[in-house]
């Protein structure tokens, strides 16, 4: 997390104490300055929300690089193991040779002194360079550039090694950050459910009272009681293709469930595992990690979304991405608030959108 990302969150915590002593305004009733708390709680709980999705993305980013880096290392492993059996084989094969010399030239040689792993000496001291073939010769070249490329597959494997360890104490770092924060945000939320518990507990006994003050008046004048309802209907638009269909089906179906940093499901997703988890339906894989998908997709305008294509936010898609279904609609796991659910889409806030190789 950087230092701007910090800062938001120290921010966020003076903020929750500075609510928490928050003076009464003048002229204002009781109810009315909890319920201004109360709002302002909410309001340091969805910017808690956001760090938490960020931080959530950067601890996909360090796991994605550290399987980068740890498949690279076995990559430079298995170079570095086949050099060593190559340089085994050119110094039997130069062994050999070196015994058949010395029993051509006589016990007077002093080769049999030599050591012939030693390149340089081999190499350098003409009385046995005139006494060695051609093919002495180039497998004497052979074997150091074995050795140079013993050497340098070494240097990259401690490279790669250092690399891995750094982004495992990146991850284990975002991971702490999220963690606390996470635990922040339970603390406002359970502030703010004690502030709502007080106010919905005073507008009951304020309602019954005023029913008691009515009965005791006369009969009540009939009203309605039916609540207006609006319909969550999620758009059906149709899909460009088979797979965009598959992935779009998944995660609508998704919707309702909970959100958990670095998970793809059944029960609960984050941002990324959501998108990878829907395009896995529909038979294309992507990495856990939103940076690394916006650069595994294609790059499209924000006029040119159809359903199955993501909509990524922070720079280079870093932060968060959401499929899109139509209708300018998204499926998003959002934060650990609100869970999947459908959302439209924040065409001023994106940072690109991506559509899937199919």
């Amino acid at each position: 997390m950087n230092l701007r990302t910090r800062v938001t969150v120290v921010i966020a915590t003076a903020a929750v104490a500075a609510v928490a002593a928050f003076p009464a305004q003048s002229g204002a009733s009781p109810i009315d300055d909890k319920r201004r708390q109360a709002a302002e709680l909410q309001r340091q709980i969805d910017a808690n929300d956001h760090q938490i999705v960020t931080l959530s993305e950067q601890l996909n980013g360090a796991r994605f690089h550290i399987q980068q880096a740890e498949a690279a290392i076995a990559e430079a492993q298995r170079r570095t193991d086949a050099a060593i059996a190559r340089r085994k084989k050119i110094r039997d094969i130069l062994g050999r040779r070196a015994a058949q010399i010395y029993m051509g030239a006589g016990s007077s040689t002093p080769l049999s002194q030599m050591d012939v792993s030693n390149i340089n000496q081999l190499s350098t001291r003409s009385k046995y360079a005139s006494a060695a073939a051609d093919r002495d010769n180039g497998l004497i070249a052979e074997l150091q550039r074995a050795q140079e490329e013993l050497d340098a597959r070494k240097a990259d494997l401690e490279r790669q090694r250092a690399a891995s360890k750094a982004e495992e104490a990146a991850a284990i770092s975002a991971k702490s950050k999220i963690e606390s924060a996470n635990q922040q945000k339970q603390a406002l939320k359970s502030q703010v459910s004690g502030e709502i518990a007080t106010l919905l507990q005073r507008e009951q006994q304020a309602r019954a009272a005023a029913q008691q003050r009515a009965a005791q008046a006369g009969p009540p004048r009939l009203t309605s009681t039916r609540r207006a309802t609006i319909p969550q209907n999620m758009p059906n638009a149709p899909a460009p293709n088979g797979g965009a269909a598959a992935a779009v089906a998944f995660a609508k179906a998704q919707v309702g469930k909970g959100y958990r940093y670095a998970t793809s499901g059944p029960d609960t997703f984050d941002c990324s595992g959501l998108t990878a988890a829907a395009w896995a339906r529909g038979g294309v894989g992507l990495a856990h990690y939103s940076g690394a998908q916006y650069q595994e997709t294609i790059r499209i305008g924000a006029g040119d979304l159809q359903p199955g294509d993501l909509v990524f936010y922070g720079p280079g898609g870093s932060q968060h991405v959401e499929i899109y279904i139509g209708g300018g609609m998204v499926v998003s796991a959002s934060n650990p608030s609100s869970g999947v659910k459908l959302a439209g889409v924040r065409y001023g806030s994106a940072s690109g959108y991506g559509r899937v190789r199919t």
